[in-house]
């Protein structure tokens, strides 16, 4: 989980019977093989898990799931420059993998840089607060009659690329339109829930 969102990616199969060859070599069935992933971040054991995301990613050079986790656990101990150092021939080999810009976007935001100061096989898409987001947020509630949780909109916009404001800014911003009703504030801006503001007939 990132410093910038809440939303838990799971990460790959680290088990070696279920390692057979695929798109990203690993098989996602072996709930147990990420379980001390799972521990080491909830310990948020960030050496830890380098170290055992370390392991992992030399055990299966191909897989793209160890590579990207063991990238991802760099950023998380801090250290960004060793992310994107690492994760730089992974993502010329694989321009079209979303994972690893990630990564490699975090890193470079936790150093005060910006999407510029890399150079990009593939520039990924990256989704700032904006008019256009808030907007679409309108047009995904306007037609539902039952208020949405915050966090529950910001996951509608997770595969549409990298996001660059948290759930917190989302809701900041809904507060501030006069379009939307948002309820249970006292929730926090997650939980808190928002619907579309109907006009009244005359």
């Amino acid at each position: 989980m990132s410093e910038k969102s809440k939303i838990i990616k799971f990460p790959g199969i680290f088990s070696e019977r279920n390692a057979s060859p695929g798109k990203y070599g690993e098989k996602l069935d072996d709930i147990e093989s990420w379980e001390p992933y799972a521990k080491l971040i909830e310990q948020e054991d960030y050496p830890g898990l380098v170290r055992y995301c370390k392991q992992i990613a030399e055990q299966f050079p191909d897989g793209l799931y160890a590579q990207y986790y063991l990238g991802d656990a760099y950023v998380l101990n801090g250290e960004y420059e060793k992310a994107i150092e690492f994760l730089s021939e992974h993502h010329r080999k694989h321009p079209w993998n979303t994972d690893f810009q990630h990564v490699i976007l975090k890193a470079l935001f936790a150093l005060g840089k910006t999407e510029n100061d890399f150079c990009w096989a593939e520039e990924p898409v990256i989704l700032r607060m904006s008019k256009d987001i808030i907007d679409s947020c309108y047009e995904l509630l306007r037609f539902k009659r039952k208020p949405r949780p915050v966090f529950i909109i910001y996951t509608e916009f997770v595969t549409e690329g990298y996001l660059h404001f948290t759930e917190e800014d989302l809701f900041n911003a809904l507060v501030k339109d006069s379009r939307f009703i948002v309820e249970k504030l006292d929730e926090g801006p997650l939980f808190a829930e928002v619907k579309v503001a109907r006009k009244r007939k005359k």
